[in-house]
């Protein structure tokens, strides 16, 4: 596991220059919810995906024209 300290003389050793990229990284990385994000299972982030199907897709999908519909 990476300590502050190391975090910190990594940052040191970055130019001037590419330090307001760097805290906009951190600033975001906040934002996202930094550390809860990575503690959340797999599960409970595949919950999270959505699909946009007709109802009876599961049913039909070989009636549909899946290559067509990927490429709108």
């Amino acid at each position: 596991m990476v300590t502050r300290e190391e975090v910190i003389a990594e940052i040191q050793k970055m130019p001037e220059k590419h330090l307001d990229e760097l805290y906009r990284i951190i600033k975001n990385y906040e934002m996202l919810g930094g550390e809860d994000e990575s503690n959340q299972s797999v599960m409970a982030k595949l919950r999270q995906i959505k699909i946009s199907a007709s109802p009876d897709f599961s049913i039909k999908a070989n009636l549909y024209d899946l290559e067509e519909q990927n490429a709108k």
